[in-house]
């Protein structure tokens, strides 16, 4: 713990200044002092990534990628480890929101709906595991360990973990109890890919039901730091209050992060500009609250499948969910439904006509319907 602290104390003063919510930025800029060779590699990102886009115009032809997820869950009682269902929710909202199909889609500003992407990736639980046996895709390890933080220790067996399975053919997401004031944390890409490489994630905060606890209670969490596991950065860019480059051109400039769910226009004419419409607080890569999320853009969805391609590419082709059935097929076969409500939360009895409607059932899982006369 003292040269993590020591790391923070001199290169990122983030958990200092902030609420922070993401070790991404630290546990990056760990790596990259303790690892010339990640540092090096990490340096080249940025050009190799323009220079993909450059090269490939065409790369929104609609082409599904579906990226293998192993769930290491590591748990010292039975609140730790958490369900099957709650696992599975999790995939839920992560085909939702990098498919924009999320219910909360119709809350994105309208002069932000024409650049909200359907970033065309999805999310299935592994079924075959590394030695070529069926899995479910969740890995259950009970440990002594204590909270973990930023260190090895969590992608590490010997330690109290849990080894990673091949991170060239699978996201591995480890859920544990992490330490206070952090949520989560990923690894960002590049052309050196070391154990540990994957998501950290507290059990709080990992799906829509379960021990899951508000305001991180929608599964944002896994969606904005799969979002930097695919070379996303935060919308502000690089520092706190630096009205920095996230690398991204359809993304507003903005200063810092945001918390909780700030009220549309936010921040207008920040940093300098002549930006009316003021701060993106709804897009994944921010601050705000789960509730408050629901969208990627097309730039951001670019940056994503060009991470895919160069840094990921085991990602492209595989057969490693074969068979599967999908998580919302399987999960609907056992939920009710709760109640119907409108899009403005109030419940409805009558089902009318030509009219959005959101359908609540016992999963923790939304359904918009419509019914066309």
């Amino acid at each position: 713990m003292k040269k993590i602290l020591t790391i923070l104390l001199a290169g990122a003063t983030l958990f200092l200044n902030a609420q922070e919510r993401c070790g991404t930025t630290a546990i990056t800029e760990k790596m990259m002092l303790e690892n010339p060779e990640y540092a090096n590699a990490r340096s080249k990102v940025n050009q190799q990534t323009e220079k993909w886009i450059e090269n490939n115009p065409n790369h929104s032809e609609k082409t599904i990628i579906t990226i293998p997820v192993v769930v290491h869950v590591l748990y010292s009682n039975n609140n730790q480890n958490i369900s099957d269902a709650q696992i599975l929710s999790q995939i839920d909202v992560l085909n939702e929101d990098f498919r924009r199909t999320n219910v909360d889609a119709i809350n994105t500003p309208s002069v932000w709906q024409s650049i909200a992407a359907d970033s065309e990736i999805e999310f299935c639980m592994a079924t075959t595991d590394p030695n070529g046996q069926p899995t479910d895709g969740i890995d259950r390890v009970q440990t002594t360990h204590g909270a973990f933080g930023m260190n090895s220790d969590v992608h590490s067996t010997s330690a109290g973990g849990a080894d990673d399975w091949p991170n060239d053919d699978y996201l591995n997401i480890w859920v544990c109890n992490i330490e206070t004031g952090l949520l989560g944390y990923a690894t960002p890409p590049s052309n050196w890919t070391g154990d540990g490489d994957g998501l950290v994630i507290g059990y709080q905060y990992f799906g829509r039901i379960g021990t899951v606890q508000s305001p991180y209670n929608k599964g944002r969490t896994a969606t904005h730091e799969i979002g930097h596991w695919l070379n996303l950065d935060h919308v502000w860019g690089g520092g706190w209050g630096s009205c920095g480059d996230d690398n991204v051109s359809d993304t507003p400039t903005q200063e810092q992060e945001n918390y909780s769910c700030p009220g549309y226009p936010h921040n207008p004419n920040s940093c300098s500009t002549t930006n009316p419409d003021g701060d993106m607080f709804m897009n994944y890569m921010d601050y705000t609250n789960d509730a408050c999320m629901n969208l990627f853009t097309n730039g951001q969805k670019t940056r994503m499948l060009a991470a895919i391609n160069q840094y990921r590419p085991n990602m492209l082709n595989h057969d490693l969910c074969a068979g599967t059935v999908g998580v919302s097929e399987t999960l609907n076969q056992k939920r009710e439904l709760i109640k119907i409500v409108d899009v403005l939360g109030r419940t409805i009895n009558q089902q009318p006509t030509n009219t959005p409607l959101l359908y609540l059932y016992d999963d923790g899982s939304v359904e918009k319907k419509i019914i066309v006369e």
